[in-house]
């Protein structure tokens, strides 16, 4: 029931790895994973054509501009701000250690 109701209002829910917004006093907040509910682009938009992004640019340039369509704009309506990792999920891949000159070391040869 509540997929209709969004596929009828043309809206959707995405998920962003890294949100950077701006506060109140336009400080930068992020990047932080959010949830946030969208509006689809209008099938029937005669700008468009349903995909939500309009060419634009100069004549002379090489490669056109892509604006927003006025029926799906970019910026969420309403968003969810998610909880960053734990540090103990972030953890760095161990380097290659330097004394061993297989790239593909495992280190499973006993030290003597």
């Amino acid at each position: 029931m509540i997929r209709r109701l969004m596929a009828r209002h043309r809206l959707a829910v995405r998920y962003w790895s890294g949100w950077v917004s701006s506060g109140p006093r336009g400080r930068q907040i992020g990047p932080r994973p959010i949830l946030a509910l969208h509006r689809t682009p209008d099938p029937n938009c005669p700008d468009c054509d349903g995909r939500g992004e309009v060419m634009s640019g100069s004549p002379g340039q090489d490669e056109p501009d892509w604006d927003d369509c006025h029926c799906a704009p970019f910026l969420p309506l309403a968003y969810l701000w998610l909880p960053k990792p734990p540090a103990w999920l972030r953890r760095r891949r161990p380097a290659h250690d330097p004394w061993c000159t297989n790239p593909a070391c495992t280190h499973d040869e006993p030290p003597f």
